[in-house]
């Protein structure tokens, strides 16, 4: 991309104004040769910010081209200065540098004032006829066509029949193509539902429907004989509404919503009407239904079929001529077009039509694979909204090419690869990683990226794109020289010498043989168990990122790449970091997570850049132990971490106690091994940092922790993430007013008091993980408390004999675990009005727990309402052997 070649010639020359200029005298000539330089790149990127996602005559696309090489030959001179010259700079050359580089745009280009003049409407916002034409390829296949959601029918029916009076809601969400629509219209024309409510109404919702439209839409299918008399005024619609529905059973089917907002305010106004109404939603964004967290909702999630179904579904279609049998020859090629489908019924459905229409034989077939996302209008449909993205953003969608086709990586992973990638540029009261999360949300929103996994509050913890977005979107980025790979199917991208990011992608321990041409990449990935590379080919590396390689020792030459902002070796096998890393002075991310080092050199301190160190494993065989989660020894040394914004996990010594009270950025602290008479400086230090969202703070074993001592000041009551291990005489009274906080660990505090005391009315607590928390033989749940909890884990209470649910406590539980609680031998008194519950897990429970939950047991009907009920059990050989109860 040419926008982002400039944007990286920028970020090159401020680089090297921060790092270069100002340790010498700055002479007027060099800083105004800087300047009118500065001026003309941002001149330039305006005008490829307009020209890119537009299609041009080929004269104008090598132009393009040309641009985005030159760009890069600025940045490649600036970071080659930096690297060579940055300890023995002289004035001379720096003026030489610059007057050179101010002329090469006139070399190169001439006059170029018509950049300044030319005018390219692109950028606008999605048009009615863009949502017609993807709407449409929503609607390509019809109930008739799916297999396979017999059950999830037969699940969203109960839902909406349940005894419930009140209004219920029920989201039915999945990326493009994953049949949501047909699913909700089986669901909608069961006789089972049409025959339970008194009226009903379906509605496909387009962006520019208004509310009081699509109200008056509903009432004149409710009441046909409206039809033509319902005024258009707002207050008089609404008003009919309330009138006409009052007392009734409805059910509304809403096809799609996609803004967050809309179906609150629908929600809202239908609240109003009836006691027995339910509402049927599609929608891609799962983000639209945590917008209705307030109400009774069910969250139903599509991610494709079964591979059984799938491949029925496939094959009904590509083998059209002889009833949808698959000949052997084509079944290994079947199954990888299946899987490059994700298993989507839209997808399959087009994939099996196209190659019906081919010759069937493999060598055909396996040519079509191998380009079937540039074929389906499927595909286009999805990347249509990506025509408009800005130049950044852009970028961040083309990132995911860097990954192997299916690879899902961590949303934290890949914010902190977008902030080193320098995609955006911090603000005054937004840090970088909250503006590219925010990107990132957007190209959710989207549905340009997929979400497959997310946090309990709805936040996203893992992304990627579909097969076959990822096989279009990678063509781009090679064509593009945004990124080469090289893997066991491809070339290894040595002639592209202005090549900027490099994917090694192998699934063995083959060594990648790679050109000395690669000295233009900046980024580096390594995904599978390949040797590790050559650094030295790599001198100008910005970002390393080789989580997993079988490495046993730091690589000596990693500390020979001066201009690293971000360092990954997560997952390897390396014991010791060396003094020596100090001289990566710009590095902002260090990943050192499941790794065998225990601890870092005192010359850490000296990255006064570093934002992020991730330097602990987790090391859980059968059961969770104290000290399962390994922290790591930090010894003090000269200098401060005043830019850390995460800092996990790290033993709790008085020299690093008395460095984290100048961590006022944190956003996540994670301390290990704390004594109780350090408990006072840790919690002065904790009320300077405004930020934190997650504190993770561990006693050393048989010390109690000591942290009575906060007082809650403005910033510190948005903690969002508590986790507390080892003795505690109570819990903190400061705990209770964490009004933000969504999930609490309290883990072997061995309380004499209830713990849930403390924690019963926290507004927006979610998760509640206990483990070995409280030693009384009963544990209560109150009326009216835990309203938003949704996950509740009991694990190792070794005293308790009663668990009491009293009435509307934790009415939106959806998940409850018990393990290794060995005297409780009782199921809950009031389990039954858990009516949310969906799942009950157990972990070694005692035989009388698990024989109540039988099918045949008399107190069988007192969990008859939830879904999955799983028990596990510890063998002889320490494996778990698993009994579906449900």
């Amino acid at each position: 991309m040419a926008s982002e070649a400039v944007g990286t010639a920028l970020r090159a020359m401020e680089n090297f104004s921060s790092l270069v200029l100002r340790e010498i005298r700055l002479e007027k000539e060099v800083e105004q040769d800087r300047v009118r330089l500065e001026s003309w790149l941002q001149t330039l990127r305006a005008f490829l910010s307009d020209r890119e996602g537009t299609r041009g005559n080929q004269l104008r696309q090598d132009e393009v081209s040309q641009i985005r090489n030159f760009a890069f030959e600025i940045a490649d001179i600036f970071d080659e200065f930096v690297f060579q010259e940055r300890h023995h700079v002289h004035t001379h050359i720096l003026r030489k540098i610059t007057h050179e580089l101010l002329m090469l745009p006139q070399n190169n280009f001439g006059d170029l004032q018509y950049l300044r003049a030319e005018n390219t409407s692109c950028g606008e916002g999605k048009s009615s006829s863009a949502w017609s034409e993807d709407h449409l390829a929503r609607r390509v296949i019809e109930e008739d066509d799916i297999v396979g959601f017999e059950g999830d029918a037969e699940c969203i029916c109960d839902q909406l029949l349940s005894g419930d009076p009140g209004l219920l809601t029920v989201f039915i969400v999945g990326p493009c193509g994953s049949g949501k629509t047909v699913l909700a219209n089986k669901v909608f024309k069961c006789k089972r539902v049409q025959g339970h409510f008194d009226v009903r109404a379906w509605v496909d919702v387009s962006p520019s429907l208004k509310l009081d439209e699509l109200l008056r839409s509903i009432l004149t299918q409710f009441f046909p004989e409206m039809d033509g008399s319902v005024p258009i005024n707002e207050f008089s619609v609404r008003e009919i509404s309330s009138a006409y529905l009052w007392q009734k059973r409805f059910i509304v089917g809403l096809d799609y919503i996609g803004r967050m907002g809309d179906c609150e305010l629908i929600i809202k106004e239908l609240l109003k009407t009836s006691q027995g109404g339910r509402i049927l939603v599609t929608s891609r964004n799962r983000e639209v239904s945590m917008s209705c967290v307030q109400y009774p909702i069910y969250v139903h999630e599509l991610n494709g079929l079964s591979r059984e179904n799938a491949f029925t579904l496939f094959c009904k279609w590509a083998f059209r001529s002889c009833n949808g049998i698959c000949p052997s020859e084509l079944l290994d090629l079947s199954n990888k077009i299946i899987d490059k489908c994700d298993r989507l019924p839209s997808a399959l459905i087009e994939a099996g039509i196209f190659l019906s229409k081919k010759q069937q034989t493999p060598l055909e077939w396996n040519k079509w694979h191998n380009s079937l996302g540039a074929n389906l209008h499927f595909v286009r449909s999805i990347l249509l909204p990506s025509k408009h993205l800005p130049s950044n953003q852009r970028s961040c969608f083309l990132y995911f090419s860097i990954l192997p086709e299916g690879y899902s990586i961590q949303r934290a992973r890949l914010i902190r690869l977008w902030a080193a990638e320098g995609f955006v540029e911090e603000s005054r009261n937004t840090t970088l990683e909250e503006i590219v999360e925010n990107y990132l949300n957007e190209l959710i929103r989207m549905n340009l990226v997929h979400v497959t996994e997310r946090e309990i509050d709805g936040r996203v913890r893992s992304c990627r794109v579909l097969n076959l977005v990822h096989e279009c979107i990678t063509a781009t980025a090679e064509k593009e020289n945004f990124v080469g790979s090289a893997s066991e199917r491809s070339s290894s991208s040595q002639g592209r010498i202005q090549l900027r990011r490099l994917s090694i992608q192998m699934d063995n321990r083959a060594s990648v043989a790679l050109g000395k041409t690669l000295g233009h990449v900046r980024s580096a990935f390594m995904f599978g168990r390949v040797n590790i590379l050559d650094l030295k080919f790599f001198r100008l590396l910005k970002v390393l990122d080789i989580q997993g390689a079988p490495l046993e020792d730091f690589p000596d030459d990693i500390v020979k790449l001066v201009l690293l902002k971000y360092l990954s070796l997560r997952e390897t096998n390396i014991k010791t970091v060396p003094d020596s890393i100090k001289k990566l002075t710009l590095l902002e991310t260090l990943d050192l997570k499941q790794t065998r080092v225990t601890q870092l050199p005192r010359s850490i301190f000296q990255l006064h850049r570093l934002r992020h160190l991730l330097v602990y494993r987790y090391d859980v065989k059968s059961y969770v132990n104290f000290d399962s989660a390994k922290g790591v020894e930090m010894h003090s040394g000269s200098g401060a971490l005043s830019s850390m914004q995460k800092l996990m996990l790290i033993e709790a010594t008085p020299e690093l106690i008395k460095k984290v009270d100048g961590m006022i950025n944190l956003r996540k602290l994670g301390l290990v091994n704390l004594k109780s008479k350090d408990g006072r400086k840790v919690c002065e230090s904790i009320q300077k940092m405004k930020h934190l969202s997650t504190l993770y703070l561990r006693a050393e074993l048989g010390d109690y922790l000591e942290l009575d001592h906060i007082q809650i000041k403005p910033g510190f009551e948005f903690l969002q993430r508590l986790y507390l291990g080892g003795q505690l005489q109570k819990v903190p009274t400061w705990v209770s007013s964490l009004q933000s906080l969504i999930k609490v660990g309290l883990r072997w505090s061995r309380l004499n008091i209830n713990p849930l005391q403390a924690l019963q009315h926290l507004p927006n607590l979610i998760q509640l993980h206990m483990v070995d928390s409280f030693m009384g033989q009963t544990l209560e749940f109150k009326a009216n408390t835990f309203k938003k909890l949704k996950i509740l884990s009991i694990e190792q209470f070794s005293e308790l004999r009663m668990v009491v649910v009293q009435v509307n406590a934790m009415p939106a539980l959806e998940t409850l675990t018990f393990c290794k609680c060995e005297k409780l031998n009782m199921l809950p008194l009031g389990m039954n009005m858990l009516s949310f519950l969906q799942k009950l897990v157990l972990y070694d429970m005692d035989r009388e727990f698990i024989y109540q939950l039988r099918k045949n047991s008399e107190d069988r009907n007192l969990v008859s309402h939830i879904r999955a009920i799983h028990s596990y059990t510890l063998g002889h050989d320490q494996s778990w052997v698993f009994e579906n109860l449900s």
